[in-house]
């Protein structure tokens, strides 16, 4: 089930970032706890694999968050020109990861498509920048209706829901 991140489940976060194959696991927990809570959120998920409502339990697997960008911020500049909406119309959906051998794309789809019904729901453009979801693949956003947009930045790769 998908819920409400709580301050209890940042520790059972960190675990499970902490088994991914990527920098995260070198990261000290506090490390990754300051990168967990690094945006002011207006949404931070977690999907429980515990079949109650009782939480928090050790049974969350995946994570995902919805922030606003800063309407001043160079990262919105590629989505904000592709889309031609201003920064206040987008909502930027981040920190997308699901522990491995948990049916990690299942998971990681029912979370991805969650999160854009609620961005659309608040009616704004859901977009992602792969590059700050190394968990997934861009082929992955692309199979879930986003689009890459073209930029001349090597360290971006913006996309914008399209589907």
């Amino acid at each position: 089930m998908i819920r409400q991140r709580r301050e209890q489940d940042l520790g059972r976060l960190c675990a499970v970032l902490a088994e991914l194959e990527h920098p995260s696991s070198h990261l000290s927990e506090q490390e990754l706890r300051a990168w967990l809570e690094e945006h002011d959120a207006e949404q931070s998920w977690v999907f429980d694999m515990a079949p109650m409502t009782v939480a928090p339990t050790k049974n969350v697997v995946g994570h995902i968050e919805m922030y606003r960008p800063g309407p001043d911020e160079a990262s919105t500049r590629p989505w904000v020109g592709y889309a031609g909406r201003p920064a206040e119309d987008l909502m930027v959906i981040d920190k997308l990861f699901v522990r491995p051998h948990t049916h990690e794309d299942g998971i990681g789809r029912f979370l991805l498509k969650q999160a854009v019904g609620y961005v659309r729901g608040c009616g704004r453009l859901p977009v992602v920048d792969v590059r700050r979801i190394p968990f997934f693949s861009q082929a992955f956003f692309e199979r879930h209706g986003f689009r890459a947009v073209p930029t001349e930045d090597p360290g971006v790769a913006p996309m914008v829901h399209t589907g």
